[in-house]
């Protein structure tokens, strides 16, 4: 194996027309620190991840759903400083 190609899709299905990044020869990738093109949208996504050979042979996809949350949360409210 030389590398790995992660998919994505919001909408249905991942497969091999879907959105890609290229990832190299890993074993571990942190979403979506390692990945600069992930969507960073609030959803349920399908990821897929499959291996590519020197040859530029690339295997069956395995997938998996989860649901991600980009979202920024509201600021903290009613805040008081106290003089103690």
């Amino acid at each position: 194996m030389t590398g790995c190609r992660l998919y994505w899709s919001k909408q249905g299905a991942v497969d091999y027309n879907s959105t890609f990044a290229e990832l190299g020869n890993v074993s571990e990738v942190i979403l979506p620190d390692d990945v600069s093109s992930f969507p960073l949208e609030t959803g349920n996504v399908e990821l897929g991840i499959s291996a590519i050979n020197q040859a530029g042979n690339e295997s069956d996809i395995t997938k998996v759903s989860a649901y991600f949350n980009f979202s920024v949360p509201d600021a903290p409210l009613g805040l008081v400083l106290e003089d103690v």
